[in-house]
């Protein structure tokens, strides 16, 4: 019965842990929206798309992560609106049109900024 005890103790440290969000995501897309930035800012069109397109796919899985979590519908929306900024800039970048796309970026980084305030770990 301990042993039993034990093991769904364990399981359920497991699965919480699993249930928190990778850190590791969140250091890939600041990581890859700061290149964005400095691409968008040095004209580097191929560099930011391949950067906005990074992003959109990175977002895609916040997405899917807290439509599967539930109980996050905010994060929901805001990982959507997240993508949706993506693949605006990559349009932008694609028309050479280099400041609406740092508009977007802009934009894509408040609402980075807006997730964290909700459901950043202190």
């Amino acid at each position: 019965m301990a042993l039993v005890i034990t093991l769904l103790g364990l399981a359920g440290s497991v699965h919480s842990a699993q249930d928190e969000l990778d850190t590791d995501w969140m250091h890939a897309i600041e990581d890859a929206n700061k290149s964005l930035a400095s691409n968008i800012a040095t004209r580097q069109a191929s560099e930011a798309s391949a950067d906005a397109q990074e992003l959109a796919d990175w977002f895609a899985k916040v997405e899917a992560y807290y439509q599967h979590k539930g109980g996050a519908g905010d994060a929901v929306d805001l990982a959507k609106k997240s993508r949706d900024l993506t693949l605006q800039i990559r349009r932008s970048i694609a028309l050479k049109d280099f400041d609406a796309a740092s508009n977007e970026a802009t934009a894509l980084s408040r609402t980075c900024k807006t997730c964290h305030n909700f459901y950043k770990k202190s």
